[in-house]
């Protein structure tokens, strides 16, 4: 049965990026998250949990919901609906099939709708998660309920549609983007740009270094295929960064310390800071070794020879940087990655996605006219609160 409840504030989406007190705040209030982007999808939904689902009268645990739909009407009266949806998907497929024979995804070319079976009017915002075996995602529409923002115009058949492929990981979540991979290779830009202008204010605050890494975890050179920041081992091993390897699956540790702080005294020994974060870094990786199992039964994270990337300083000697690698040999489980060699890697990346980009392009990159429909993802930039 549909669940009834009623919102005391007015959820319209999430900061696009970290603000100031005063100063304005893009706010992104319509957008398919899908679950090759495991880090941002994990991030909105337990957001979307504490603002919204958390409001659902009697909502079974999230580890049993299949899907979830909430209706959200203006004057804040919304309707859920848990595991009770009977979609019916409009497909396209790569062959001829008959009548009531088995259809698999690797036969799906195209999801051209999709049909929720309950009746969701233009004027309502809508929050809808979905998953297949342990994948999940979500897509969400707040422009209704914005003042400033029109009743929606677009089919919402396709938008859902759209997030269908993502889910079957037939659409990437950038060809969502309008603009394709043009959109991928343009946040990764700006990304780069940033760590570049905060090394360049020499910006101190471990905080905002680690933000910036959560939303581009490729600039540690694509070894990584999402990064979850202070995942709780135990009380005491909280490291900054729990990193799954691309390759396996299994887990890495990336632990950030500001790019300004002295490794070396004038001597030319370790500084005490230098030697805190390195063993820092020696305890986490004890514990991820010798709690393998119960890290893995309880927390669900997989730590086969684990390695540790101590991320600190910033433009070394070549005999500090020799020292470095000395120390290096010697623990062979962490790795030290400067932030002037994170500047450079990150390049090289973006440097290969250009290449790539121009070769898969040559006409430009204009996209066939028969492709994905394109949803937008727009921003409402809103100012302080009075």
């Amino acid at each position: 049965m549909p669940i009834h409840f009623k919102l005391t504030e007015r959820f319209v989406g999430y900061a696009a990026k970290t603000t100031k007190p005063g100063e304005q705040v893009q706010i992104c209030y319509r957008e398919p998250i899908g679950p090759e982007d495991a880090s941002h999808l994990m991030r909105q939904l337990e957001s979307f949990h504490g603002a919204l689902f958390s409001k659902i009268p009697s909502l079974p645990s999230p580890s049993i919901v299949d899907h979830l739909l909430v209706v959200l009407s203006p004057d804040l009266e919304c309707t859920a609906y848990v595991n009770e949806l009977s979609m019916m998907h409009q497909v396209r497929t790569t062959r001829g099939v008959e009548k009531d024979t088995p259809v698999y995804v690797g036969d799906i070319s195209d999801v051209v709708s999709v049909d929720l079976g309950v009746e969701v009017s233009s004027d309502c915002g809508i929050v809808f998660v979905r998953s297949t075996g342990w994948k999940r995602s979500l897509f969400f529409d707040f422009g209704p309920l914005l003042p400033d923002v029109q009743l929606r115009t677009y089919p919402l058949e396709h938008a859902l549609a759209q997030q269908a492929l993502l889910l079957l990981g037939l659409l990437s979540n950038d060809a969502a983007m309008p603009g394709g991979g043009q959109t991928r290779l343009h946040r990764m830009e700006e990304g780069l740009a940033r760590l570049r202008q905060l090394l360049s204010d020499r910006c101190e605050d471990e905080a905002t270094y680690q933000e910036l890494l959560e939303r581009h975890p490729w600039m540690l050179g694509g070894y990584y295929k999402e990064v979850n920041r202070h995942r709780r081992y135990d009380d005491r091993s909280i490291p900054d960064f729990t990193a799954m390897r691309c390759y396996d699956g299994c887990h890495d540790i990336i632990e950030l310390k500001q790019p300004f702080l002295k490794l070396f005294r004038k001597d030319s020994g370790y500084t005490s800071s230098f030697n805190d974060a390195w063993n820092q870094a020696e305890r986490y990786l004890s514990f991820a070794v010798q709690q393998r199992s119960y890290l893995r039964e309880e927390k669900e994270l997989r730590f086969e020879n684990p390695r540790c990337v101590l991320l600190i300083g910033n433009t070394l000697s070549d005999q500090e940087l020799r020292e470095v690698r000395k120390k290096e040999s010697l623990g062979r489980s962490i790795s030290v990655l400067t932030y002037d060699q994170l500047v450079e890697m990150a390049s090289h990346v973006v440097a290969l996605m250009k290449t790539a980009q121009e070769s898969a392009a040559p006409d430009g990159g204009e996209r066939p006219a028969n492709s994905a429909l394109q949803l937008t993802s727009p921003s409402l930039t809103v100012g302080p609160r009075s």
